[in-house]
């Protein structure tokens, strides 16, 4: 009981709390990649959560920089036990998750529909600037000889005629799409990767540099 009141006061201390202008861009690339935005109930304000594989803890530290005045606990590493007999291995993960405040609702409501599932909206061009492009490829996008691919395979396949269009007339990128085993992947032709390094260098970490051969 005393921890659900701390917990509602902790909340309601930052149920004013509105975002910049650069952590929303920041959110709209990410929840193109690997951020969800949750809610509890329907009557519920909306959490986002940030989850990566240990191996990029930078990155989530990073993004935890950014976010900390929402939160209410810092990052956590999880460990996970697969025990399909094809794999014996655990796996670790590391994540945090904002409170569930007002100022996230619009992601919530942009990015899912009403069974819960992640979708792209159609008016993405709209949100989505070369800050956003950034933290998604930080997020998803990795080399592939000479070319990049930008792992999209929950989207569906009018999803990614959609993605190929916003980023050939926002960003001037020559891509297309792949079919891969569990869907389609977002293929950057290798006539354009120096122009997509060029567009998110200001704001990809070194961390990510080796995505880019650098």
């Amino acid at each position: 009981m005393v921890y659900k009141l701390y917990r509602f006061y902790r909340t309601s201390a930052k149920a004013h709390l509105e975002l910049t202008p650069e952590l929303d861009e920041i959110i709209i690339g990410s929840m193109l990649g690997d951020l969800s935005a949750e809610k509890r109930n329907d009557n519920s304000n909306t959490r986002l959560q940030f989850k990566q594989t240990t191996l990029n803890e930078p990155y989530i530290n990073h993004l935890y920089s950014l976010f900390k005045n929402y939160c209410g606990s810092q990052p956590k590493i999880m460990y996970k036990f697969d025990s399909r007999p094809d794999k014996m291995k655990e796996y670790s993960s590391i994540k945090f998750q904002t409170l569930s405040i007002p100022c996230f609702n619009k992601y919530r409501k942009i990015f899912y529909n009403s069974e819960g599932i992640k979708i792209i909206p159609s008016n993405l061009e709209e949100y989505l600037t070369i800050r956003g492009l950034s933290y998604w490829i930080m997020d998803d996008g990795y080399k592939s000889n000479k070319a990049f691919y930008i792992s999209t395979e929950s989207f569906t396949l009018s999803e990614h005629v959609l993605l190929v269009q916003i980023l050939k007339t926002k960003f001037g990128l020559d891509c297309s799409y792949h079919k891969h085993t569990n869907g389609y992947r977002l293929y950057i032709y290798s006539t354009s990767r120096t122009k997509l390094f060029n567009l998110v260098k200001p704001y990809l970490l070194d961390h990510f540099e080796y995505k880019f051969g650098v």
